[in-house]
């Protein structure tokens, strides 16, 4: 019985956090996506500049005449990120797929993968800062 002591100790140290986390998860259909955006529901690439690891992409037929305070928003966005804003390139959309989209804010990551989209709003700009905070921090930059 005490040989068998350290292994069964072993055991359910190994064991008891995923124990734990079965019985603090067990309502699984409750775990959703947290974006405030819009998953893309293609796959759509945009060119990827040595600069800047994540892209945030605007369309200029969204800006109407209002162009200048327009892209000033977009810059305080960036500044918003703080540290992480030297690792941010705001870009016109080129991609006549994503000119096409009814949303006018997009992000794309590292590889030119546009992620999500948002409306082309003052609120559509603070919900990309959220998500933009969130995938910088868990996405490598």
């Amino acid at each position: 019985m005490k040989a068998r002591l350290p292994v069964l100790l072993m055991f359910t140290v190994l064991f008891a956090p995923f124990v734990a986390s079965i019985l603090l998860l067990d309502d699984k259909d409750s775990i959703t996506t947290q974006a405030r955006g819009q998953w893309l529901s293609d796959s759509q690439y945009v060119s990827v500049p040595d600069k800047a690891p994540w892209q945030l992409l605007w369309r200029e037929q969204d800006c109407k005449k209002e162009c200048e305070s327009w892209f000033g928003m977009l810059r305080r966005v960036k500044m918003a990120l703080g540290k992480h804003s030297e690792k941010l390139l705001i870009s016109e959309v080129s991609n006549d797929q994503l000119l096409s989209k009814q949303n006018g804010l997009f992000i794309a990551d590292h590889q030119g993968l546009v992620l999500l989209s948002y409306q082309a709003n003052e609120q559509g700009a603070y919900k990309l800062l959220k998500d933009l905070k969130v995938l910088m921090k868990h996405g490598g930059a």
